[in-house]
């Protein structure tokens, strides 16, 4: 019966079923077929789902997100021009520092690509970058805000799988800008190569300073959240609150660029997409506590045994089902379905599950760089003018750079975990 409820899950994600209810459908239909329990578990398993202190982070701090996102970027950017837009390439490293920062105050890859990208890449295409080398590294540094705390996407895993979600933040600040900075040196390597200009930006010594302190309140922010966690002042949770009421703090009392209706769109925003994970989190609860009681992750790593014994083979072949998964699944979606299954898996072989948390954001960010479904990539060019076909093949040499990437974060797992333990 076990086949019945993946067949259902495949079934439904091959037409293009909404993933909620493609596990959803998948559990009924499991039920129904093997009256294991009473159906009357699922609305139960999916209240149980979202029942977690931990789960109020995710709205908060896709919020504040939001509201970052309104008068930062443009500081941001000037920040990141000011540091290194003067090298070869200069723009396209701009874009992958600001990136990184932006990531940081806004936890999300899709923000972080919108926003960077709606900047820079107008100003990449003027400069005479081109269209292909302008989505590749708009998309593929802004979709690492998902591994650069505080990410909501590490909210998620850490509730789901029952992890500390301070240790996740503090395990994806080395890989989140180490990826960053090998995207800064390919961008510099192609602008040497092709001969893009550096940025025509020149500032005053009073100006750099100005850049500078313009910058520094919206970066201040992720140092807050983790330091009053680390510190034991707030949970994480309640340091999503902190995070909403600083950033408008700041849009109020310092920039005055908000008004109460953007205010408005901004909650309904956010709380529109707090529901949708939730409720795909809802789901999958009830589909993980089928896959629980009919021990799936024990037959799963009988399977993966049956193979091999080997730690290296095992997360080499976790790696790349997750690559797989990510090319046709939405990010929070993998994470929910995999972490019930995978994560019991990597523990038996001795995987840190903070480890594993940091490695699981980046490899599903690299599913929102690789077509066809690719998120990050859809909006990077949409903001461009330019199709898809036309990022190839600079899309694959970014791709590649974060695959190396991911296999550094999967086999030296001091890159996630030196912080944690450090700070422990």
């Amino acid at each position: 019966m076990i086949a019945l409820l993946f067949i259902t899950l495949g079934v439904g994600l091959f037409f293009s079923v909404p993933v909620s209810f493609a596990i959803g459908i998948s559990a009924y239909v499991f039920l129904v077929g093997s009256d294991a329990a009473p159906l009357s578990i699922i609305p139960q398993r999916m209240i149980e789902g979202v029942d977690n202190f931990s789960i109020m982070a995710l709205p908060l701090f896709i919020l504040s997100g939001e509201l970052m996102s309104l008068s930062c970027t443009p500081r941001l950017m000037r920040l990141a021009n000011l540091l290194i837009g003067r090298v070869p390439g200069g723009l396209a490293a701009t874009t992958a520092i600001g990136c990184g920062f932006f990531g940081a105050i806004s936890g999300s890859g899709v923000a972080t690509t919108a926003a960077i990208g709606g900047v820079m890449a107008p100003e990449m295409i003027k400069a005479k970058y081109s269209p292909g080398f302008t989505a590749s590294v708009v998309t593929a540094a802004g979709v690492l805000g998902m591994v650069i705390p505080p990410s909501f996407c590490m909210v998620v895993y850490g509730a789901s799988g029952g992890v500390s979600i301070a240790k996740l933040f503090l395990g994806g600040f080395i890989p989140g800008f180490l990826a960053i900075g090998s995207l800064v040196a390919y961008s510099i390597f192609m602008g040497s190569r092709r001969g893009y200009r550096a940025a025509e930006y020149t500032y005053q010594p009073g100006e750099k300073i100005k850049i500078f302190f313009d910058a520094l309140l919206p970066l201040v922010m992720p140092v807050i959240i983790l330091g009053g966690v680390l510190s034991g002042l707030v949970t994480p949770t309640e340091s999503a609150m902190v995070a909403v009421l600083y950033a408008l703090g700041l849009e109020v009392l310092v920039y005055r660029e908000i008004t109460l209706r953007k205010f408005i769109h901004l909650c309904s925003r956010s709380a529109v997409s707090s529901a949708i994970i939730m409720f795909i989190m809802g789901t999958a609860a009830s589909f993980g506590w089928i896959m629980a009681t009919e021990n799936v992750p024990k037959l799963f790593a009988g399977i993966i045994l049956s193979i091999t014994n080997s730690p290296l083979i095992v997360y080499f072949l976790i790696m790349m089902l997750l690559l797989i998964l990510g090319t046709f699944m939405e990010s929070v979606s993998i994470i929910i379905l995999v972490t019930p299954i995978l994560l019991p898996l990597v523990v038996s072989f001795g995987m840190d599950p903070v480890h594993f948390g940091v490695a699981l954001m980046l490899a599903v960010a690299i599913g929102g760089v690789t077509p066809p479904l690719a998120v990050g990539l859809f909006v990077a060019t949409r903001i461009i003018g330019c199709r898809v076909e036309d990022s190839f093949p600079e899309i694959l040499h970014v791709i590649a750079i974060l695959i190396v990437n991911l296999a550094l974060c999967f086999f030296v797992p001091k890159i996630v975990l030196f912080l944690p333990q450090f700070l422990n």
